[in-house]
């Protein structure tokens, strides 16, 4: 059975109107206050404060800063498919590795999970190899590694590594910045006090770099729902083979799938696209009607079972 187990208590109801209403609030603005929930959703603030520390401490939302991960000087990127005889215990045991930013079980829609779907970056290609060696290559229970390097991002806008950018007054990504966007990256509504206090200054001088962090786009503000609790309860993994340039597969593609994200990688199958849908059969016939579509060879999919590690978090602030 299909199923999202790291995000959610089983037996959880899909969310009410009201939830639905104030996470479509949020997706607009991940940042918005209290005070202006309470007026366009016509309720008390009190009540929205309630609402929105039930939603997020039942990971019903997730509000997040997403740095790319370019500008976190993490310049290669790859989709790992392992195949493993106890992928769960290897998924467990590998989501102590930062390199690693997501962690899925999958397998057939009808039989037990068999391999892991993983996402993982390094700051350089003989960084990366390395960890597939010491992390993989030694484990007695894995017995196929496909790394598809993820060539670029068809959901975020890409720019010059972190190293090199400068934020104000031609100065670094510094240690101050570096823990406002790690906590972020924790907690998207962090206050501007709590910021201010991790970092060692006011929180007058943590919303100043906040704004400027958010002006020079480091960071974007996220907030999404978990996809079980608004009914979606089937999430995989579609790699799309086509005959047809890239922008026409995505304009094939995204009217049918409607993916959470998308992203050109390496190998035979130029891109990779995640979705999720009702249930399993539902994700089957997607995969179906992607791969009926004029100019498509052929998808492979791979349907997740369980979520074992989703991470935003990739940003130490302890760099320099």
């Amino acid at each position: 059975m299909l199923t999202r187990t790291i995000f959610n208590e089983a037996g959880l109801p899909d969310l009410e109107p009201a939830d639905c209403a104030l996470i479509d609030h949020l997706v607009a603005d991940p940042r918005m206050s209290g005070r202006d929930l309470a007026k366009a959703l016509r309720c008390s603030e009190a009540n929205i404060s309630r609402r929105l520390n039930r939603l997020v401490a039942e990971h019903a939302v997730r509000i997040r800063a997403f740095m790319p991960l370019d500008r976190a000087a993490l310049s290669t990127s790859a989709l790992l498919i392992v195949q493993s005889r106890n992928p769960e215990a290897l998924g467990l045991r590998l989501a102590a590795q930062d390199w690693i930013h997501f962690i899925a079980t999958a397998g057939p829609l009808d039989g037990p999970a068999d391999a892991l779907v993983m996402h993982g970056s390094a700051p350089d290609g003989g960084a990366f190899r390395k960890m597939i060696d010491r992390d993989l290559a030694t484990d007695p229970d894995t017995t196929i590694v496909d790394v598809r390097m993820k060539l670029h991002s068809l959901t975020t806008n890409n720019t010059a590594d972190a190293r090199r950018h400068t934020w104000r007054g031609d100065r670094p990504l510094d240690r101050v910045n570096r823990t406002i966007i790690r906590e972020l990256q924790r907690d998207g509504r962090a206050t501007f006090a709590t910021l201010g206090a991790l970092a060692g200054i006011s929180s007058t001088a943590a919303a100043e770099r906040f704004r400027h962090l958010m002006e020079d786009r480091l960071i974007e503000l996220v907030a999404f729902p978990e996809p079980s609790r608004i009914g979606l309860r089937a999430t995989g993994l579609l790699f799309v083979r086509s005959r047809i340039d890239t922008d026409a597969v995505l304009n094939a593609v995204k009217p049918v799938a409607n993916p959470g994200w998308i992203a050109m990688v390496s190998g035979q199958s130029r891109l990779a696209i995640e979705c999720s849908v009702r249930d399993g059969p539902a994700l089957q016939d997607l995969a179906d009607r992607v791969a009926a579509l004029p100019g498509i060879l052929g998808v492979e999919l791979h349907p997740y079972h369980a979520i074992l590690k989703e991470s935003f978090v990739w940003c130490g602030a302890d760099e320099e």
